[in-house]
């Protein structure tokens, strides 16, 4: 009987230090969770760190991600063949990093496939991963599927180590500027004033075609702007009006959003660093309009 009662004891106390484990382990996985900063994730991931001019010209893989400091994930899945130049997109990629990993459910890749993105945080990279793939009804091949890890991209940099593209000619083919239209797009979507731009474009400037991609949204360097003519804009396009000035002389933008929104803007070329940059270039029109719009930039 007393041989019974400490085997008893032995199992009791082994179930309670198997249990303490657990629980030891739960609250080291939660460590490890808050530890890290998932913000810092937030840019652009490839696939061999291509750039996206490497990946429009090769093919490949690009994950373009902007993260909270409360770990809430939004970003767009863009895919293109290198054969086929096909491209694919899962846009609106929204949740909240959990366990360092992120479930996202879509229904259309651009060519009618669906399924679950599985995204998980690595220590210097993001693996991706297609789950519960549904094929479109008429069973292209094209699309986004299978596995992949991404590592940050890498800038594509001329010997003044600035990222340049080539520069926006009016004398460019319909051909020309549609090629590089669909090549700037990515920037484009990728801004977060993406949606507002357009809407703007579309129903209060009634534009419905690709002039948003080639054309500024106001001649701030031919003519002179009141302030009364601003006056009824939208608070976001004051704001752009105004870094317009600096982007037409090829000011490369700090904030991602300025940068992404301006390099989908076909006419817009990256080639001034701001530490170089110098005012003293803007024209008599730009220096008053600048000092009206700064006045009332209040995004």
């Amino acid at each position: 009987m007393l041989k019974y009662k400490i085997y008893i004891i032995i199992i009791v106390a082994m179930c309670l230090f198997v249990g303490c484990g657990n629980s030891n382990t739960r609250q080291d996985d939660n460590e490890i969770q808050d530890a890290i900063h998932f913000a810092e994730y937030s840019g652009y991931w490839s696939c061999e760190g291509k750039s996206h001019e490497q990946i429009l010209a090769e093919g490949g893989i690009e994950l373009s991600c902007t993260i909270t400091e409360d770990n809430q994930f939004s970003g767009t899945l863009f895919s293109q063949q290198e054969i086929t130049e096909r491209l694919a997109t899962i846009e609106d990629i929204s949740g909240k990093i959990e366990q360092a990993e992120l479930y996202f459910d879509y229904t259309d890749d651009e060519w009618g496939n669906g399924g679950t993105l599985h995204i998980q945080f690595l220590s210097d990279s993001i693996y991706v991963e297609v789950l519960n793939d549904k094929n479109a009804a008429h069973g292209s091949d094209y699309g986004i599927s299978g596995a992949f890890e991404l590592i940050r991209e890498k800038e594509d940099i001329t010997e003044n180590g600035i990222a340049v593209d080539s520069d926006y000619h009016s004398s460019w083919t319909e051909e020309e500027i549609i090629s590089a239209v669909s090549e700037r797009s990515q920037y484009y979507k990728a801004s977060a004033y993406y949606s507002e731009i357009i809407d703007y474009w579309e129903n209060v400037r009634e534009v419905r075609d690709i002039s948003n991609f080639i054309e500024p949204l106001f001649e701030t360097d031919k003519k002179y702007y009141t302030k009364e003519e601003f006056e009824n804009e939208p608070m976001l396009v004051i704001h752009l009006a105004k870094n317009e000035i600096y982007a037409r002389h090829g000011y490369i933008f700090a904030d991602k959003d300025l940068y992404n929104y301006f390099m989908g803007c076909i006419w817009y070329s990256p080639t001034c660093d701001t530490a170089d940059f110098d005012d003293s270039t803007f024209n008599e029109y730009e220096r008053a309009n600048l000092e009206i719009l700064a006045d009332l930039d209040t995004y």
